[in-house]
């Protein structure tokens, strides 16, 4: 039942990574990108990570994603559907490209995991607290991760600060005449 459940996950990911790449509305491909984030949640239920996936309902899914819709609503430019002609060679490189990408992060996949198995080492995760994953976090000592932490949040703050300046920004008399 589990390997269903992965399957049928993974194919609602990619399906939804892909509507975010070839969609031409870029509100439409957010919600499409949140329908990702939702689907990375569900595989970190299925290697019982009950954490992680709260985090990244969440954090990503609740906050980030939030924040992108919000900024994009704030674009005037936001519901126009861009269309834009790429020459045939330029598809043509751009598949070839990507299936070259796919190749050899299948190679190294499969390599690491092959070495993994010949070294006698499991793949299996050490199980952690909830206590031992705050006490990481926030700890300033050479295991923690405070730094990244507040970095994230000086990051979040200067979005937030950026799209209340575009927001509040007067609109040009040349422009408000070409938009009547």
């Amino acid at each position: 039942m589990e390997t269903l459940i992965f399957y049928t996950t993974a194919f609602f990911i990619l399906a939804a990574a892909g509507y975010v790449v070839t969609t031409m509305n870029i509100f439409r491909a957010a919600i499409g990108l949140t329908g990702v984030l939702a689907g990375i949640a569900g595989l970190y239920l299925l290697m019982n990570a009950q954490f992680l996936s709260a985090v990244q309902i969440t954090v990503y899914v609740g906050g980030i994603m939030v924040l992108i819709v919000f900024a994009i609503l704030l674009m005037p430019e936001a519901s126009m559907h861009l269309r834009r002609e790429n020459p045939k060679w330029f598809r043509f490189i751009g598949g070839v490209s990507a299936a070259l990408v796919f190749a050899v992060l299948a190679y190294s996949i499969t390599a690491f995991i092959g070495a993994q198995d010949a070294a006698g080492t499991s793949l299996e995760p050490a199980a952690a607290s909830i206590r031992e994953i705050g006490l990481a976090l926030l700890s300033p000592g050479g295991n923690g991760f405070v730094l990244p932490f507040e970095f994230v949040s000086v990051v979040l703050i200067a979005a937030l600060i950026g799209a209340t300046t575009i927001a509040k920004r007067t609109p040009n008399p040349e422009t408000k005449e070409e938009q009547e």
